[in-house]
């Protein structure tokens, strides 16, 4: 009888002591498994941003796969309620370029009751030495680009985001198409759910403009994109300030009503109120126009029998090469990129030797974000991942998906301090006095903010406002972020606090000791008797 009286408490304090260790491992929300333990890991440095968001500072051995580099990481729960990811530029046109902090900045002066935590650069862009090809500028052709110096496309630099870009439930731009010349292959995007779900994605847009006036119906290879030959684009209110295009170019400006914003499903209908010829002087951008822009003899064709006081009706579908569909026709925000990895938890190797700085973003078999970022083409400080270590660095960190957004000059990381904000990384750009660090103004940047709890309560009283399709809930208190980087380095590890996970497991295992206490005195106690 005792033996089985023994055997039964045994039993039940072993369960106390499992759920202890259950919770502990379920709840905990710090730490890339095993990260500061690799034998490649020469330094290690963790901190917390703010609840739930965690930094990550290493160096990696010379000797190891990875070169000698200084790798630089932002961790956290894209679902967390009080967490939002944007993609923005903070601009009213998509061709203004910022410094990532600069853009930081300016988020938190936009949107009253949300804190950047932490940044890096976002997409590639159009460049002039390359598709963005300037009249009159050849000269700055650089490689295999020199061979287009006949084909012309803009009469200034523009600077427009090279892949699919969404800003707050809005396309800013469709990837980069077959009729910007040279066409270098689909590009994939990394998107964002209202309630913060993160995919990688190769999603296409279709647009009809049909003309309801004259009953004809033509489809634009893209929006904001570059004014090519041979091609018909659509511009919008949240495109380029201007599209530069050149004088043979036959624009068919359209005003609209009321605001448009430009998404899958979208259906506006508008009057067009100017047409500019070749040599005509271009009709200016401004809110709720579109303006669509042809150039060469069958594309100015299409669109040659609209005319002033004409009604047109513009739709927007959006869907996915990779079968998600839906989750594209309503994604938040969205950052174009290349060279995927990781895709659905299956790695893929880099062609090429790398060794310059890259910004990655991705995501964890775990379901953490991760932005990272890695220095590069500085021998003595950081040389740059090579790409034959990409697939290692996706096993390491147990990635899901991953890709590579804009790199060199632009890869920076920006995280909020003390004192504002701080650069984390040495950007390959040099200063005036000739040093490594000048951060470079890039056409985007990819930022994790803290908000208002969007699980909150709805607020009681009328709303005295029209709703948007922003993510928000009704402000709420939010917790204030942490105002320091500081951290333990050499593979201490450090902690500003207890979250909600680390005390539930510690009141378990308390009450797991107590259990075997008490068994421990009843068992006594029987001997005895």
């Amino acid at each position: 009888m005792r033996k089985n009286v023994f055997v039964r408490l045994l039993s039940v304090t072993a369960v106390f002591v499992m759920l202890a260790c259950l919770l502990t491992v379920s709840t905990g929300v710090y730490g890339i498994e095993g990260l500061k333990d690799k034998e490649w890991v020469e330094s290690y440095e963790e901190y917390e941003l703010y609840p739930g968001v965690m930094a990550y500072n290493l160096v990696s051995s010379a000797s190891s796969t990875y070169k000698l580099n200084r790798i630089h990481i932002v961790e956290f729960d894209p679902a967390q309620s009080d967490l939002y990811v944007e993609v923005t530029n903070e601009a009213q046109y998509s061709n203004t370029l910022k410094s990532v902090q600069k853009t930081m900045e300016d988020y938190n002066a936009n949107h009253p009751g949300y804190t950047a935590l932490a940044g890096v650069n976002g997409d590639m862009w159009m460049v002039s030495y390359a598709h963005a090809r300037i009249l009159g500028r050849e000269d700055l052709l650089t490689g295999s680009y020199k061979s287009f110096a006949g084909d012309p496309v803009v009469t200034q630099s523009l600077t427009i985001p090279r892949g699919f870009n969404v800003y707050k439930g809005e396309i800013i731009s469709t990837p980069h198409n077959s009729a910007e010349t040279p066409y270098e292959g689909e590009f994939t995007s990394f998107g964002i759910s209202a309630d913060g779900q993160a995919q990688l994605g190769k999603p296409s847009v279709t647009i009809v403009v049909t003309n309801n006036t004259k009953g004809t119906t033509v489809k634009p290879n893209g929006i904001n994109r570059l004014p090519s030959n041979k091609a018909l684009m659509m511009y919008t209110d949240k495109g380029p300030v201007s599209n530069y295009s050149l004088e043979d170019a036959y624009e068919i400006v359209i005003d609209f009503n009321e605001d448009y914003v430009i998404k899958h499903g979208a259906n506006i209908t508008g009057t067009v109120v100017g047409i500019c010829g070749p040599g005509d002087e271009n009709m200016p951008m401004q809110e709720n126009r579109i303006i669509l822009t042809a150039r060469g003899g069958k594309k100015i064709e299409s669109v040659s029998d609209y005319e002033i006081g004409d009604s047109v009706t513009i739709d927007i579908s959006v869907k996915d090469g990779f079968k998600n569909t839906e989750f594209w026709q309503n994604v938040y925000t969205a950052v174009g990129g290349h060279m995927e990895f990781a895709r659905d938890g299956k790695y893929n190797g880099l062609s090429g030797e790398g060794g310059y700085p890259t910004t990655i973003i991705a995501t964890t078999k775990s379901g953490k974000m991760l932005l990272i970022e890695a220095d590069g083409r500085q021998s003595d400080y950081s040389v740059g991942i090579p790409f034959g270590s990409y697939l290692q660095l996706a096993r390491d960190l147990e990635l899901e998906d991953a890709f590579i957004v804009d790199g060199g000059g632009s890869a920076t990381m920006v995280q909020l301090a003390e004192a504002g904000y701080k650069l984390v990384n040495r950007p390959s750009d040099k200063k005036s006095d000739g040093t490594y660090g000048s951060p470079r103004s890039v056409v985007n940047s990819v930022i994790v903010a803290a908000g208002p709890d969007r699980n909150a309560p709805p607020a009681t009283e009328e709303p005295t406002a029209e709703p948007t399709s922003e993510p928000v809930a009704e402000p709420t208190e939010a917790v204030a972020p942490a105002t320091g980087n500081g951290g333990t380095s050499d593979k201490d590890r450090s902690g500003s606090g207890l979250d909600t996970g680390a005390i539930i497991a510690i009141a378990v295992g308390a009450a797991a000791i107590i259990g075997i206490v008490v068994a421990t005195i009843l068992i006594l106690k029987r001997k005895k008797a």
